[in-house]
C-alpha cells in the first residue's frame, strides 16, 4: 500500500488511523485484550464502550496484534482508543502514532490545500508590499482608489501572514515528525516517501516565503533592535501640549520604546509603524491647541529614527553562518502551542529567508547564513530558538543530512520493556527521549514513580524529576508508576453514605473519647482524600499517589520540578493527597512541656516518646527569614499548597521548645505528617493522663480522698502497660522509667494512697 493511503478520511476524517501496513516493530506480537461482535469478520474494538460496537453481547478476547488484527480494527478505536494500558510501551507507540500523532504530521504538509496560494499571487503579492507608501499619494476622499490601495496592501499582508505561517508550520511538523521517529526506528523506511514530499513541499514554501520578506525590512528590525535610548526634543515649543519638559521627555520617550518595539520584531518597513505619534494624544482631546503640529514635528521625530535604522540597514554587510536548535520536545499535541506559535515576526522571517540546510537527528539543528548583524541579535539576544556558532553545533551534530534522508540512530528507541510492559529483570534503562514520549504520548504522565538506580537502590520521584535526572546523567529502570500499583490492594471506593458528612468533622477535645486524635491518623487523611475527591474520576489515581509517597522519608522529595506547556508547574498528584499526607494543624504538645514552678503548671512532663520522630513540615523552623513561619496549607506565602523544596523538616522533639519559631497566627506555623495507629494511641494516653494529673492535683489539693478510689483505678491503667504497648510507646528504656515515675508519684499523691 502507498504510504499515501494510510490516513483513513472516513469516519476519522484527517485523523492517523493505524492500519495494517505500518510496521509494529518489537511490539508485533503483544498480548492485548479485545472486544468484539458475533462472527469471524466482527470488527475489533479496544473499549466495550466503543460507540461501534452495536451488538449487547459484545465477546472479550485475547488476541496478538499483528497486521491481521490492525485491519480488523474498528476505525475510531484505531484513531482515538488505546489498545495497551497506559503508560506501557505499546500505550506509547500506539498513542504516538495515531490520532494527531506521527501518522496525521506525515500526512500533513506535504502539498498544497484549498488555502493555499499560486506563485503568481505571491509574487503580486510582494510587488504591493515592496511598494513604498511615497508612491501611493493620497487622493480626494471623494476617490476609492486611496481604499483601494488599502486593501491592496491589507490583503497582500495577508498573503505573507499566510505564507510565513504556513512554512513554520510545515517545519515544526517536519521536527515533530522527525522526533517521533527517532522514537520508532524501524519506522523510517517505511516513512522515506512521505518525508521526501514534506520535504519538498517545505522549500516551495520557504521560496515563496523568500519572496515576501525584504531583507531590508530585517536589517532596519536588527538595528532597531540595537538601538539605545535616543534624545527627544522635549523643550521644543510644539511639544508644550504635553506638559512640562520633564512629562513631556517621558512621553515622547515611551514612544520610541513603542516604535521600537513595533520595528524590532516586523516584517514591515520601518515607515509603516509611524501610527506610534497618536498615542500622544491619548489624554487631550482632538480641539486641544497645538495638537496638530505637535503631531506633525513627532512625525518628523520618527522619520529621523527611521532614517537611523535604513542607513544602518543600507549599508554592506558580510555573511555569517549560526545555526539554531530546535526543543528537542518530540510533540506539542494538544498543548496549543506550536513551535511556530512560539516564533516571533522577525524570528521567522530570518529562518525563512536565511535556512541553508536542516539536520533532523539526533537533534533538529538548522544551519542559517546571515548577514553579520542579524547574526549578532541571534547570538547576544533571547530568542524562541537556541543560537549558536557552528563549531559549538559541530560537538553535538557532527554530520549533516537531507530532510528527507536522515542519518539512522543507533538507538533503540521505545520499545517493550521500557516501562512496565515485562518483567523487571527485562526492564532496560529509561532515557530522556523515552520519558519525553510518555509525557507527549500519556495524559498523566507526571505521577509518581518507582526508580530503581545501582547507586541509590528504590526511590519514589516525580517525572519532572526523573526528567531531571536523566539529564545529568542518571542510570536506571522504572519499576512502575503509581498507576501501576496492583488493583487488589485498593478497596472500590463507593460515594460517601452521608452526603451531609464535613469533609472536616467537629474537633473531639475530650482526651477520654475514644476517637480523640483520630483526625491527625493516616486513617483520616485517606478518608479526607476520598471526600476531597469525590466526583472526580482522578479519586482511584490518588489513592494510588498516596501509596506511593507514604514510603518517603522526606516529603519535599516529592515536588515536582519545571512547568508545563500551559505555563503552570507540574504536580505529580492531585492537591489534596497533601491533606491524605499531612495533619494541616499542630499537635497539642502541653502534656510533654516541662512543669513550670510559678505557682501554676502548663505541662506535665511527660516524656515524647514514639512522638519525638513525627516529622513537622514549616517555611521557617528557627526564625531565619523575615515574617513568620508558615504551614504548607497557609495561603500567605504561596499560592500552590504542599511542601516544598525550600520548607524546613523538623521534629516534634527538635520542635517542643524551639525558641526562634515565629508561628503564623492563622496556620500555626507547620504541619505534621500524619500519625500512625501507636502514635494516636500514645498521643490519646498521653493528654489522658495530663487531664487526670490536674484532677489529682485538684483532689490532693482539697485534702478530699472522695474519688481517689477511681482516679487510683484509672491510673492503674498506665502503670500495667503490657510488654508490646510499652515497647510501641517508648523507643527508649528511660522515655518507660519516666512514664512510670510519673504515674506512681500521682498514686502517692492521692489523699489516703498507701
Amino acid at each position: 500500500m502507498a504510504v499515501t493511503d494510510f490516513i483513513h478520511r472516513g469516519v476519522c476524517g484527517m485523523y492517523g488511523q493505524l492500519t495494517s501496513d505500518v510496521p509494529l516493530g518489537p511490539f508485533e506480537g503483544t498480548t492485548i485484550t479485545v472486544w468484539s461482535g458475533q462472527g469471524k469478520r466482527a470488527k475489533l474494538h479496544a473499549t466495550p464502550s466503543c460507540s461501534y460496537l452495536r451488538s449487547a453481547r459484545g465477546v472479550e478476547r485475547t488476541v496478538y496484534l499483528d497486521a491481521a488484527v490492525v485491519g480488523r480494527m474498528c476505525p475510531q478505536c484505531g484513531t482515538y482508543g488505546s489498545w495497551a494500558r497506559p503508560g506501557t510501551g505499546l500505550a506509547v507507540f500506539l498513542d504516538t502514532l495515531t490520532g494527531l500523532g506521527l501518522l496525521y504530521e506525515l500526512d500533513s504538509f506535504r502539498d498544497p490545500d484549498e488555502d493555499a496560494f499560486e506563485d503568481e499571487e505571491v509574487r503580486h503579492a510582494a510587488a504591493v508590499l515592496y511598494k513604498p507608501v511615497a508612491d501611493n499619494p493620497a487622493v480626494p476622499a471623494e476617490h476609492d482608489d486611496e481604499d483601494d490601495t488599502w486593501e491592496g496592501r491589507q490583503e497582500a499582508q495577508r498573503v505573507r501572514e499566510s505564507v510565513l505561517r504556513q512554512w513554520g508550520g510545515a517545519l515544526a511538523s517536519m521536527h515533530r515528525t522527525h522526533r517521533q521517529l527517532a522514537l520508532f526506528p524501524w519506522l523510517r523506511a517505511w516513512a522515506g516517501a512521505a518525508l521526501e514530499a514534506k520535504a519538498g513541499y517545505l522549500r516551495v514554501l520557504q521560496e515563496q516565503a523568500q519572496l515576501l520578506v525584504a531583507e531590508r525590512a530585517l536589517l532596519a528590525a536588527t538595528a532597531a533592535a540595537a538601538m539605545t535610548e535616543p534624545d527627544v526634543p522635549a523643550d521644543e515649543p510644539a511639544f508644550a501640549p504635553l506638559g512640562d519638559p520633564g512629562e513631556a521627555r517621558r512621553q515622547l520617550l515611551s514612544m520610541w520604546r513603542r516604535w521600537r518595539s513595533a520595528v524590532e520584531d516586523s516584517w514591515d518597513d520601518p515607515q509603516q509603524q509611524t501610527y506610534v505619534v497618536h498615542h500622544l494624544t491619548d489624554t487631550m482631546g482632538s480641539r486641544r491647541k497645538g495638537r496638530d503640529q505637535m503631531l506633525e514635528r513627532a512625525r518628523a521625530v520618527v522619520a529621523g529614527w527611521e532614517a537611523d535604522v535604513r542607513a544602518v540597514a543600507g549599508e554592506r554587510h558580510g555573511d555569517r553562518v549560526v545555526v539554531a536548535r530546535l526543543p528537542r520536545d518530540a510533540a506539542e499535541r494538544g498543548s496549543g502551542r506550536s513551535l511556530v506559535d512560539r516564533l516571533g515576526e522577525w524570528e521567522l522571517g530570518v529562518l525563512a529567508s536565511y535556512t541553508a540546510d536542516a539536520v533532523w537527528e539526533p537533534q533538529s539543528v538548522i544551519t542559517v547564513r546571515v548577514p553579520e548583524p542579524v547574526a549578532v541579535r541571534l547570538l547576544t539576544q533571547h530568542h524562541t530558538l537556541s543560537y549558536s556558532e557552528p563549531e559549538t553545533a559541530e560537538a553535538e551534530q557532527p554530520t549533516a543530512q537531507s530532510p528527507s534522508n536522515p542519518r539512522p540512530s543507533t538507538g533503540s528507541g521505545v520499545g517493550p520493556g521500557v516501562f512496565d510492559d515485562t518483567p523487571v529483570h527485562s526492564r532496560r534503562l529509561v532515557t530522556g527521549e523515552h520519558l519525553r514520549a510518555l509525557r507527549a504520548a500519556t495524559r498523566d504522565a507526571e505521577q509518581l514513580y518507582v526508580v530503581f538506580s545501582v547507586g541509590s537502590g528504590l526511590e519514589v520521584v516525580a517525572l519532572s524529576v526523573l526528567e531531571e535526572r536523566c539529564a545529568a546523567g542518571w542510570q536506571g529502570s522504572i519499576i512502575a508508576g503509581a498507576s501501576d500499583l496492583p488493583d487488589a490492594l485498593f478497596a472500590p471506593r463507593q460515594p460517601s453514605p452521608a452526603q451531609e458528612e464535613s469533609v472536616w468533622p467537629a474537633r473531639i477535645h475530650d482526651p477520654h473519647h475514644e476517637a480523640f486524635g483520630s483526625h491527625l491518623s493516616t486513617a483520616e487523611g485517606e478518608r479526607v482524600l476520598v471526600r476531597l475527591c469525590e466526583g472526580r474520576r482522578d479519586t482511584d489515581h490518588a489513592l494510588r499517589s498516596l501509596a506511593l509517597a507514604r514510603g518517603m522519608a522526606d516529603l519535599r522529595q516529592l515536588e515536582a520540578v519545571g512547568y508545563d506547556d500551559r505555563d503552570f508547574p507540574h504536580r505529580p498528584f492531585a492537591s489534596a493527597v497533601w491533606h491524605g499526607l499531612l495533619a494541616m494543624e499542630q499537635l497539642d504538645l502541653e502534656p510533654f512541656e516541662s512543669v513550670i514552678d510559678t505557682g501554676w503548671q502548663s505541662g506535665s512532663g511527660l516524656p515524647l516518646g514514639i512522638l519525638a520522630g513525627v516529622q513537622a513540615y514549616t517555611s521557617d523552623a528557627d526564625g531565619r527569614y523575615q515574617g513568620r513561619a508558615h504551614s504548607p496549607d497557609c495561603t500567605h506565602p504561596r499560592p500552590e499548597r504542599g511542601v516544598s523544596r525550600d520548607d524546613d523538616l523538623v521534629t516534634i522533639g527538635e520542635l517542643l521548645g524551639n525558641k526562634g519559631f515565629d508561628p503564623c497566627s492563622k496556620c500555626g506555623g507547620y504541619a505534621v505528617r500524619r500519625l500512625s495507629q501507636d502514635q494516636v494511641a500514645y498521643y490519646r494516653a498521653a493528654h489522658r493522663l495530663h487531664v487526670l494529673t490536674r484532677r489529682v492535683q485538684s483532689t490532693a489539693a482539697r485534702n478530699d480522698s472522695t474519688g481517689s478510689a477511681e482516679l487510683a483505678a484509672t491510673l492503674q491503667e498506665f502503670t500495667d502497660l503490657d510488654r508490646r504497648t510499652a515497647h510501641a510507646w517508648f523507643p527508649l528504656r528511660k522515655e518507660a522509667r519516666r512514664w512510670q515515675q510519673a504515674v506512681d508519684a500521682l498514686l502517692v499523691e492521692l489523699p489516703g494512697s498507701a
